[in-house]
C-alpha cells in the first residue's frame, strides 16, 4: 500500500505539472498560429508608410472598454484567477484583441526571429482569507507544486524600436470562492478596457509613434504582483529603453474627475499623468498606499519611472462579488482613457 500510494502521489504530481502547461502550450501555439495568419491578413489589407499605419478592418478598433469588461466578467471566465482555465480564456481574448489591432507580439521568444504574445512564469500556491470584508490571498505552502501563468504583451512599434512606453493593467482577479463568483469588473477589467481604448484611439489616427507603445497585461497581481515582477526580472524587450510605465488599476468608480496615484516618488511618469489629468479637467493626486499596492511597485524598485492610476474611491466594493459591470461608470473610464492618451502623446509623438 505504501509503495502504491507513493506511486499515485507521484503520478498526480506529474499530472498537476504537465496538464496545466499543456493547456498553456495549446494557447501559446494557437496564438502564434493566429498571429501568423493576422500578419498575412494585415499585410494584404494594410497600407503602411514610414509615418502612418492604416488598418482596413475596424471590427476590433471600434470596440469599447465596456465591451472588454462585459467579456472578461462572463461566468464562463470564472473570475480570471491566475493559474486557472478562466485566466487562460481571458488571455486568449486579449491576444485576439491585440492580433485584431495588428500589434506586434512582444512576449517570449519562440525562435531567433519570432515571439509569442504570452510571457510565461509560475506561481506559488495561495490561501484565501477575508480581511475587512474583502477576499484576499496570502502565501500558501511554498513546497507545493507551482502553477503556470502568463502575462500578455504586444505593441505598436515606433520609428525608434529601442525605446518604449508601457501601458499596463493586470487582467487576473480572484476567481470563484465558496460558490461566489468574483467578477472583478472594476478590479481590473476596467483597467484592461481603459488601455485597450487608448491603443484603439492611437491606431485610428494612423500615425506611427517615435517610441514603441506597449500593452502589457499582467497576471497574478492579486497573488503579489507576480507577473510584473517576473517581467522586471526577465524582460522580453529592451529594459533600459523603457521610458515610463503607466499602470491602470480599478478606475471605473467614484467622482468622475477624481483619481489617485501610487508611486514610490514624484517621478517622470507621475508628473506626466498629473499634467495630463489637469488638461482633462481632472485631478490625480499622489496618495499614500496604506499597505496596498499595484504593479508599478517592482518597476519603481528597479528605478524605472512608473505610476499606477486609480479611482480615488477604488476600495469601494473591491474584492467582493458586488464588483460587477453595472458598478463601473463608462464616463469615468473614458476620462481615465483621455488622461492616458494625453500622457502617451507627450512621450511618443
Amino acid at each position: 500500500m505504501t509503495t502504491r500510494r507513493g506511486f499515485l502521489k507521484c503520478l498526480a504530481a506529474v499530472g498537476a505539472t504537465i496538464l496545466p502547461w499543456y493547456r498553456w502550450t495549446e494557447l501559446f501555439n494557437r496564438s502564434n498560429h493566429q498571429a501568423v495568419q493576422a500578419s498575412t491578413s494585415i499585410s494584404c489589407s494594410t497600407k503602411q508608410t514610414s509615418g502612418s499605419v492604416l488598418l482596413a478592418d475596424h471590427s476590433y478598433i471600434n470596440r469599447t472598454a465596456m465591451d472588454d469588461i462585459s467579456v472578461l466578467t462572463q461566468a464562463n471566465i470564472a473570475g480570471r484567477r491566475a493559474g486557472t482555465v478562466g485566466e487562460e480564456k481571458a488571455a486568449a481574448y486579449l491576444i485576439e484583441q491585440m492580433r485584431g489591432l495588428g500589434l506586434e507580439p512582444l512576449g517570449d521568444l519562440m525562435d531567433n526571429s519570432n515571439r509569442n504574445f504570452t510571457n510565461s512564469f509560475t506561481i506559488y500556491p495561495v490561501v484565501e482569507e477575508f480581511y475587512n470584508g474583502r477576499l484576499t490571498f496570502r502565501p500558501g505552502n511554498p513546497n507545493e507544486l507551482r502553477t503556470p501563468s502568463a502575462n500578455v504583451i504586444g505593441g505598436l512599434i515606433g520609428t525608434n524600436p529601442n525605446e518604449s512606453v508601457i501601458l499596463s493593467a493586470h487582467y487576473d482577479h480572484l476567481g470563484v470562492f465558496q460558490g461566489n463568483l468574483y467578477p472583478g469588473a472594476n478590479d481590473n477589467a476596467s483597467g484592461v478596457g481603459c488601455i485597450l481604448d487608448v491603443m484603439r484611439r492611437l491606431i485610428k489616427e494612423s500615425v506611427k509613434p517615435k517610441r514603441n507603445v506597449v500593452l502589457a497585461f499582467w497576471s497574478a497581481e492579486e497573488m503579489g504582483f507576480v507577473g510584473s515582477y517576473s517581467f522586471v526580472q526577465k524582460p522580453t524587450f529592451l529594459h533600459n529603453g523603457i521610458q515610463s510605465v503607466f499602470n491602470v488599476d480599478t478606475v471605473g468608480n467614484g467622482p468622475l474627475g477624481e483619481f489617485a496615484l501610487w508611486a514610490n516618488s514624484d517621478n517622470k511618469a507621475v508628473r506626466v499623468i498629473q499634467s495630463s489629468a489637469e488638461e482633462n479637467n481632472a485631478r490625480a493626486l499622489l496618495t499614500p498606499n496604506n499597505g496596498y499596492n499595484s504593479d508599478q511597485v517592482y518597476f519603481n524598485l528597479d528605478h524605472v519611472p512608473a505610476v499606477t492610476l486609480m479611482a480615488r474611491d477604488w476600495l469601494n466594493k473591491n474584492h467582493t462579488p458586488e464588483d460587477v459591470p453595472d458598478f463601473v461608470n463608462p464616463k469615468k473610464i473614458h476620462i481615465a482613457s483621455d488622461i492616458l492618451y494625453s500622457a502617451v502623446q507627450k512621450l511618443v509623438f
